[in-house]
């Protein structure tokens, strides 16, 4: 656990080409990375990606899983999972929270790639994922009068590293350099436990769910937010992150943790269901994906047990479809926030 580690990069497009996404941006980012990083099954293609098997039916079939970047990064294994083979993905997309979801040409595109443990090794590759967005294309096909409709084109023109905890930043690629530098950013345990001291021991405590904060109770959706359910989920997904990327056992009991939460009080709920549109490319079609938004406050004799891993969650999201930017929170106590936008230190 104190070896694990989180690089968040802030990535800055100029749209070249006309750009539609739906409500659900980070399904978007998701499916156009999900592809720069696969490439198509279409011979001649112009650009293959970086799966050297694609008759495979899917990653657990394929002989060369081991040492492949497209199964590490998005179509992750965990044969030995209580929970089946798939594993939380090691990346994360903080999707733009502008309400706008047409983009012209000239315009910015901005969001945030989260990569989780020893995921960042495989950085460059990510990098060359992103400069495709150019030429594969981003969002609906749109008709410019032009040809037949086409993915509108976001071309990279920086990419910053981030440090969600205290604001700092580092250049990793800038307007027309082509040399691109290793993030130096890592958000770390130690960083992590400073941030969870400044929270208070006990009382009243809020959470801001910035995107829709989709949570499945016993087979149930969640729509009230209550903290078990949420807590429990949450750090299910820590665990299994940091046992699989490189952070090594976590040396807490997850169940007496999950009992501790029954302790804590929902005391405040100004939440509503937000349903987003958006496209699933392992299903291939439209999904509408929703989940809590808006913000609860809680109460706790002793928040010291949740500390740390609420500000984990702040920056591994929590819940469904976080991979995609939906389960994103963060935390406001008194004068202290951790994790809302506009909020650092």
């Amino acid at each position: 656990m104190h070896t694990f580690q989180v690089n968040q990069l802030h990535i800055t497009c100029q749209v070249q080409t006309p750009i539609r996404l739906n409500e659900h941006k980070g399904s978007a980012i998701r499916g156009a990375l999900f592809y720069a990083l696969r490439g198509t099954a279409y011979p001649n293609a112009p650009w293959s990606g970086f799966c050297a098997n694609k008759a495979a039916a899917n990653c657990f079939e394929c002989p060369v899983s081991g040492v492949c970047p497209v199964m590490r990064l998005v179509s992750t294994l965990d044969e030995a999972g209580v929970h089946g083979h798939q594993a939380p993905r090691p990346y994360i997309i903080n999707p733009p929270l502008e309400p706008q979801t047409a983009y012209a040409a000239g315009e910015r595109l901005c969001f945030d790639l989260l990569l989780a443990g020893d995921a960042a090794d495989l950085f460059p590759y990510v990098v060359l994922a992103l400069d495709r967005l150019g030429h594969e294309g981003l969002g609906a096909r749109v008709a410019d009068g032009a040809g037949p409709p086409r993915r509108g084109a976001a071309q990279i023109i920086r990419i910053d590293a981030v440090h969600p905890l205290t604001g700092e930043t580092a250049a990793v690629l800038r307007p027309n350099d082509r040399m691109v530098n290793v993030p130096t950013l890592p958000v770390t345990h130690a960083d992590v436990l400073a941030a969870a001291d400044r929270l208070p021991q006990a009382g009243d405590l809020t959470l801001h769910f910035i995107t829709p904060m989709r949570l499945v109770d016993q087979k149930q959706l969640v729509n009230v937010p209550y903290f078990r359910p949420l807590f429990h989920r949450l750090i299910e997904r820590i665990k299994s992150l940091v046992e699989n990327f490189g952070g090594g056992p976590v040396p807490y009991e997850i169940r007496e943790l999950r009992d501790l939460a029954d302790g804590v009080a929902l005391v405040e709920n100004h939440t509503s269901w937000l349903d987003l549109r958006g496209y699933s490319t392992r299903l291939e079609r439209q999904q509408v994906i929703g989940g809590l938004v808006g913000r609860a406050t809680y109460r706790a004799t002793d928040w010291t047990p949740f500390r740390p891993w609420l500000v984990w969650g702040t920056i591994l999201h929590a819940g469904k479809n976080a991979v995609k930017g939906d389960g994103w929170f963060g935390i406001e106590a008194g004068e202290v926030r951790v994790g809302l936008p506009g909020y650092r230190g």
